[in-house]
C-alpha cells in the first residue's frame, strides 16, 4: 500500500513538473518571440526561442499521453500557438519586404571620456542632419546611448532592427598623453545592390590621431565629413540599384563635395566610377568619360589596378563612336585583367564597328575560350559572320547563344536576319516572331520582320510591322525608310516620299533615304528632284554604286546620255557585277549610235543576269544591233 502511494505521489510530481515546464516554456517562447518580432536578432534570443518551443512540444505530448481527455485542448492550443507564430512571422517578412517610408541613419553616442567637452557625437549628428536635410526620404536619428566595444556588432544590428534603420554608426575613442585612439563602425543593415566592400576604417579598425586634433575639433570635423560622405554614397547606391540615375548622381556629387581629403574607407575613385556608370545609363557619355578619367587617375595615384574603369570608359567611347579610344581602353583592361572575357567581347564590338571583322571574330573567340557560357560573345560573333556574308556560321553561333540563354530575344532576331539573308523568309519570320514574344518592345524585330514580309511581297503586313516599330521607337529612321520602300512597292509614291522625308529629318546623313526618295521622284517623272537626291546620296556616300546607277537612269530619261554613261561607268567601277548597269549603259550606247560598245555591254549583261525577262530584252537589242 505504501509503495502504491509513493508511486502515485511520484506520478503527481511528474505531472506537476510537466505542467510547470509547459507554462515556463510557453512564457519563455512567447517572450523571445516578442523580442524577435521587435528586431532582436541576437543568437541567444533565437536559441531560447528554439529550445523553449521544442520543450513546449515535448511536454504537451507527454501530458496528452497522460490525460487523453485533455488532448483536444492541448493540441488545439499548441496548434493555435504555432499558427499565430507562423502568421506573425509571415506578416513580419511581408512588412520587411515593403520599402520603408524613410531610410533611417541611427547614430549611437561615441563612447569616450569627457563627451560634453569633446562633443564627438553632436558634431557627427549636426553635420549629417545639415547635409541630409534636403533629402526627404532620409532621417537621421540619435540612439541616445553608446554601443560599447563589448556589446559589439550584434547589439548595433539589434538596435538598428528595432528602429528599422538602414545604417547604424557607432564607435569609441580614448585619450592618452600622446594620441587619441578611435574606432568607428559604419554598420549597413541592408546593403544596397552593387554596394562595394568598405575598407577596415569603416569596420572598427582602431586608428590613432594626435591629441591636438581632438582638442582643436579637427578630429570631430574629419569624422563627421567621413560619416556624411559614406552615408551619401550609400544613399546614392540605393538609388543606383533602383535605376534612379539622377538621384544617384545627386548623392554621389554631394558625397564628393564633402571633403578633398583621400578617404581610405572608400576612395573617391569608386564614387567617380559609379557616377560615370550613372551618366552612361543616361546617355551622357561626355560626363561619363570625365568621371572615368577621374577614377582612373586616382587609381593610378594609389597604384590600384582598376580594369573595370578602363572597360566602362571603353563602353562610353563606343557609344560616342570613338572606336580607336575604345579599343585602347579595352587593351588596358585586358593587360590589367588577362581573363577579362567581357573586355575581349566588347573590343570585338569596337573592331566590328570599324569594319575589321576578322579581328572582331578573334576577340569573340578569346572571350568564348575564357567564358564558354558567354552567350553575348556567340551572338556578337554571329553578327560578325553575317557582316562577312558567312550566314551558316552565323546561324550556328546564334543557335549556341540561344541554347545558353533561351530567352535571348536579340539572338533570335539576329538569327532571323541571317535566315533572311539566305532567302529563307519563313524561318526568318519564325525567329522574329519568337524575338517579339520574348521582348514585345523590341522595335528591331518588328522592323526586320517587316523586311522579310516585304521580301515575300506581303507589303501590307510589312507596313503593319514598320508601323509598330515606329510606335515603339519614334526616332527609328530606318523603319521610316523601310516603310517608304514598302509604299513604293505598292505604287504609293507620295506616302513613300513622306516617309523618306521623315527618315532624313531624323538622320540627315542617311544616304540610302536620299537614294530611295530619288527613286520615288523618278517613278513620279520628277527627274530633276530625283537627280538632286541622288547627288546628295553620293555626297554622303562616295562609294554608293546604286546611287550612281539611279542617277544615270534619270539622266537617260532626260536624254542626257553622256552623263548617264558617266554614271553607269562609276557604278560599274564600284560594283563590277551590277548587271543592270551594263544593260542600261548598253541601251545608252545604242541610243548614242555606239554600236560596238552597246553590244559589249549587252553581252556582259547576259553573263551576269539570270532574269529570263531581261535576258530576252538584251537578246532583242543584240539582234537589232546585228550582233552574232
Amino acid at each position: 500500500m505504501a509503495n502504491e502511494d509513493l508511486k502515485n505521489l511520484l506520478e503527481l510530481l511528474k505531472d506537476l513538473a510537466a505542467s510547470l515546464t509547459a507554462i515556463i516554456t510557453f512564457i519563455t517562447a512567447l517572450v523571445n518571440f516578442i523580442k524577435l518580432w521587435q528586431g532582436d536578432r541576437r543568437l541567444v534570443t533565437r536559441v531560447l526561442l528554439g529550445v523553449s518551443s521544442g520543450l513546449l512540444l515535448l511536454t504537451d505530448l507527454y501530458l496528452a499521453s497522460r490525460y487523453p481527455n485533455l488532448r483536444p485542448w492541448l493540441f488545439g492550443g499548441l496548434g493555435l500557438l504555432f499558427s499565430l507564430a507562423l502568421g506573425a512571422i509571415a506578416y513580419r517578412l511581408y512588412k520587411q519586404a515593403q520599402p520603408p517610408g524613410k531610410a533611417i541613419i541611427l547614430i549611437a553616442n561615441f563612447d569616450g571620456p569627457e563627451p560634453e567637452k569633446y562633443r564627438v557625437t553632436e558634431t557627427v549628428l549636426a553635420r549629417l542632419r545639415a547635409v541630409l536635410e534636403r533629402y526627404r526620404d532620409v532621417q537621421v536619428e540619435a540612439l541616445g546611448r553608446a554601443i560599447t566595444e563589448q556589446e559589439g556588432k550584434e547589439a548595433a544590428r539589434a538596435e538598428g532592427e528595432k528602429r528599422k534603420a538602414a545604417i547604424v554608426i557607432w564607435g569609441w575613442y580614448g585619450v592618452t598623453k600622446e594620441v587619441v585612439p578611435i574606432s568607428v563602425t559604419f554598420e549597413l543593415l541592408r546593403p544596397p545592390k552593387y554596394m562595394p566592400e568598405l575598407g577596415p576604417e569603416a569596420k572598427g579598425l582602431v586608428r590613432t590621431m594626435a591629441v591636438a586634433e581632438l582638442e582643436s575639433f579637427t578630429l570631430q570635423t574629419r569624422l563627421s565629413e567621413e560619416m556624411t560622405y559614406l552615408s551619401l554614397f550609400t544613399m546614392g547606391m540605393a538609388r543606383y540599384a533602383r535605376e534612379d540615375w539622377d538621384g544617384a548622381i545627386a548623392c554621389f556629387s554631394d558625397a564628393l563635395s564633402q571633403t578633398a581629403e583621400p578617404m581610405r574607407a572608400l576612395d573617391q575613385s569608386i564614387i567617380y566610377f559609379y557616377r560615370g556608370n550613372a551618366y552612361t545609363s543616361k546617355g551622357d557619355y561626355d560626363r561619363a568619360v570625365a568621371d572615368y578619367n577621374q577614377a582612373i587617375d586616382r587609381a593610378l595615384e594609389l597604384k590600384l589596378d582598376f580594369a573595370e574603369a578602363y572597360y566602362n570608359r571603353g563602353n562610353a567611347y563606343i557609344a560616342k563612336g570613338d572606336y580607336g579610344r575604345a579599343i585602347a581602353d579595352y587593351d588596358q583592361a585586358i593587360r590589367l585583367k588577362p581573363d577579362y572575357a567581357e573586355a575581349y567581347n566588347n573590343r570585338g564590338l569596337a573592331y566590328a564597328d570599324k569594319g575589321d571583322y576578322d579581328r572582331a571574330i578573334s576577340d569573340y573567340d578569346q572571350a568564348i575560350r575564357l567564358k564558354p557560357d558567354l552567350a553575348e560573345a556567340y551572338n556578337n560573333r554571329g553578327v560578325a559572320y553575317v557582316d562577312k556574308g558567312d550566314y551558316d556560321r552565323a546561324i550556328s553561333d546564334y543557335d549556341q547563344a540561344i541554347r545558353l540563354k533561351p530567352d535571348y530575344a536579340e539572338a533570335y532576331n539576329n538569327r532571323g536576319v541571317a535566315y533572311a539573308n539566305k532567302g529563307d523568309y519563313d524561318r526568318a519570320i519564325s525567329d522574329f516572331d519568337q524575338a517579339i514574344r520574348l521582348k514585345p518592345d523590341l522595335a528591331w524585330a518588328y522592323n526586320n520582320r517587316g523586311l522579310a514580309y516585304a521580301d515575300k511581297g506581303d507589303y501590307d503586313r510589312a507596313i503593319s510591322d514598320f508601323d509598330q516599330a515606329i510606335r515603339l521607337k519614334p526616332d527609328y529612321a530606318e523603319a521610316y525608310n523601310n516603310r517608304g520602300l514598302a509604299y513604293a512597292d505598292k505604287g504609293d509614291y507620295d506616302r513613300a516620299i513622306s516617309d523618306y522625308d521623315q527618315a532624313i529629318r531624323l538622320k540627315p546623313d542617311y544616304a540610302e533615304a536620299y537614294n530611295n526618295r530619288g527613286a520615288a521622284y523618278y517613278q513620279k517623272g520628277d527627274y530633276d528632284r530625283a537627280i538632286s537626291d541622288f547627288d546628295q546620296a553620293i555626297r554622303l556616300k562616295r562609294d554608293f554604286a546604286e546611287a550612281y546607277y539611279n542617277r544615270g537612269l534619270a539622266y537617260a530619261q532626260k536624254g542626257d546620255y553622256d552623263r548617264a554613261v558617266s554614271d553607269y561607268d562609276q557604278a560599274i567601277r564600284l560594283k563590277p557585277d551590277l548587271a543592270e548597269a551594263y544593260y542600261n549603259r548598253g541601251l545608252a550606247y545604242k541610243l548614242k549610235g555606239e554600236k560596238e560598245k552597246a553590244i559589249a555591254d549587252f553581252r556582259k549583261f547576259l553573263e551576269l543576269s539570270r532574269d529570263p525577262y531581261w535576258r530576252r530584252k538584251a537578246e532583242e537589242h543584240l539582234r537589232e544591233l546585228g550582233a552574232r
